[in-house]
């Protein structure tokens, strides 16, 4: 059980990330077009456009970021409300003083934040192909797959010898 004084250590570190993380989203708006100085993307270079939507997707991945962080550290401020702070929602232990100083939204000790990562990886892996499956029921033999044309033809990374 964490003492008062540790408890307002904390709220007081997770108070600080929610602003800080607050702030990034507010001034890490999207940018269009205009803030580049162009009223439209038709008149610009293809490059240009590019490099504006690398940017856009910078802000993105920035903003997704953020509020990630910005709900888990609400989580555990609830978890401060709750008096549940600072104990593992998997396995009731204690979590870490250590940390939940480098980390103070965690919600999870070291072990179980390890086997909750492992089972969202592997149920996200899917295997990803363009060649037709053995099982393909379109009866049409005029179908080919990427992989079985540039294997007939070749293409700029395989050539037929």
């Amino acid at each position: 059980m964490m003492r008062e004084r540790e408890l307002t250590y904390f709220k007081n570190k997770l108070v600080k990330i929610k602003q800080e993380m607050t702030k990034v989203i507010e001034t890490n708006q999207p940018l269009s077009f205009e803030d580049y100085g162009e009223l439209s993307s038709l008149d610009n270079h293809f490059a240009d456009t590019a490099s504006q939507l690398e940017d856009r997707e910078v802000q993105s991945s920035i903003n997704e970021s953020a509020k990630h962080i910005l709900n888990e550290v609400d989580e555990a401020l609830e978890r401060i409300q709750n008096g549940t702070y600072g104990i593992c929602v998997e396995t009731g232990k204690d979590i870490p003083v250590d940390r939940l100083k480098i980390l103070p939204y965690a919600k999870r000790i070291l072990e179980a934040q390890k086997r909750f990562d492992e089972a969202a990886d592997s149920s996200t892996q899917i295997e990803l192909s363009f060649s037709t499956p053995e099982d393909d029921k379109r009866g049409d033999q005029r179908l080919q797959t990427v992989d079985e044309l540039q294997y007939e033809h070749g293409n700029s990374s395989f050539r037929i010898k």
